[in-house]
């Protein structure tokens, strides 16, 4: 057995580097992180099969590719979604949207456009993980603990004494929603102030709009916000965290444009950042990569020719219900959604995926960080970092499955030019 002490983990968006694995005849299993997400998702078998399935029928590589060529280079509206994979395997995906007329979108988008419908509207001032580990000395957690979707967000940036900080002392403070048992003791004694909530309960926009009214200095008979409203002027660099993909209610962007009016009035008086969290299954990656190559994020479409860009109508999901054939990438866990679509589906996926109904075509592809190297972005926005091999199931990248795909259409395409020029079109 062989132990391998520090592996990235791309899933979440961390960016966690500590991870240790151990790889044996019979494949790789993960030490205990105190990451549910790490312990369950790098835990892989060596005996896969690696067969494509075509309606659930085992076919050899190349006929899946053909078949795949065939079903994209005659679709008529075609969508491509999921796009979880690394970076080379998104800028294939988008060459081949380009060539087919595709839309793209993240399956874990809904988090993401929540917060981009307010940076387009008002701007924002955010910072960094290492920012919030280094400089921070109050946090404001607004909404569900963002540790349900990023375990180990506090251990690694929080709990740590601050490096810039005179004293090292940090505060944290839950506003909208309680800490998880392990933030609590992970926190510790970080945590000044809890129970800000009243019973019954009021909504989140409703308790920042009480907060941001005690920042304007107007009367308030909430003496808890008014306490909180101190701390945060009197605090050297306060930081507020949230997490759009968690928060509930008809209007979350709403919620979201109240953070940043809160963030921009502190900011008046000292050091204030917003920290907006998402970017599981490289969604930031994805989002990067679709605005290199488009000058537009993601929810762009190919359809006339050019990239245009829509986030109401080209969200995956109202996409799906038109799309006569859709391509489902989801390359870092073995888990799909639950979707209906009237078309065909072609799935790159792990082995392990169980999917009901089984789509039109399965091609097993390789997770990034486990079974082949690749480029992912750290929820912040602003860290790349690259995920090495662990082993070798033959399975392909996204890349390359798409690679192929592209070449297989160019070669349909050059056959059918033959063609033409023979008939004497």
């Amino acid at each position: 057995m062989t132990f391998h002490p520090e592996i990235l983990c791309p899933f979440c968006g961390l960016g966690c580097g500590d991870i240790g694995i151990d790889l044996d005849d019979s494949g790789i299993a993960p030490r205990p992180s105190g990451c549910p997400q790490a312990d369950r998702l790098f835990r892989r078998s060596l005996s896969v099969a690696t067969d494509a399935r075509l309606a659930g029928t085992p076919v050899p590589a190349d006929r899946a590719v053909a078949e795949a060529a065939r079903l994209l280079g005659s679709a008529r509206a075609p969508l491509i979604a999921g796009l979880a994979a690394d970076v080379e395997g998104v800028l294939a995906a988008l060459t081949l949207a380009a060539r087919i007329g595709a839309t793209v979108d993240h399956e874990r988008s809904d988090a993401l456009f929540r917060n981009l419908a307010v940076l387009r509207r008002f701007g924002w001032s955010v910072t960094t993980l290492a920012e919030l580990r280094n400089r921070c000395d109050l946090v404001l957690v607004v909404g569900r603990d963002p540790a349900a979707a990023f375990p180990r967000l506090w251990e690694r940036w929080v709990a740590p004494a601050p490096a810039f900080v005179p004293g090292g002392g940090r505060s944290v403070v839950f506003l909208g929603g309680e800490p998880l048992p392990e933030t609590v003791q992970c926190l510790a004694g970080q945590i000044e102030t809890q129970g800000l909530d009243s019973d019954p309960q009021p909504d989140l926009a409703t308790l920042v709009t009480r907060l941001r009214t005690a920042l304007a200095g107007r009367a308030t008979d909430d003496d808890r916000m008014a306490e909180l409203a101190a701390r945060l002027r009197a605090a050297r660099y306060a930081v507020v965290v949230w997490a759009a993909g968690l928060f509930e209610g008809p209007q979350p962007d709403l919620t979201v444009e109240a953070l940043v009016r809160l963030v921009r009035t502190v900011d008046g008086t000292t050091r204030c950042a917003g920290l907006p969290l998402s970017g599981a299954d490289n969604l930031i990656g994805a989002n990067q990569a679709c605005t290199w190559r488009t000058g537009f994020p993601l929810r762009t479409g190919f359809q006339a020719g050019a990239p245009f860009h829509d986030p109401d109508r080209f969200d995956w999901r109202e996409r799906l219900r038109n799309a006569d054939v859709t391509l489902w990438i989801s390359a870092f866990r073995p888990e799909a959604p639950e979707f209906v679509t009237g078309g065909s589906v072609i799935m790159l996926a792990p082995p392990e995926t169980a999917v009901t109904p089984e789509p039109a075509l399965f091609i097993p592809v390789g997770t990034p960080g486990i079974d082949h190297a690749g480029d992912v972005f750290r929820a912040d926005s602003v860290v790349a970092l690259h995920a090495g091999a662990l082993i070798d199931r033959g399975l392909p990248s996204v890349a390359d499955v798409i690679g192929r795909m592209l070449a297989a259409l160019e070669q349909s395409a050059g056959t059918g030019a033959e063609t033409r020029e023979e008939a004497g079109c």
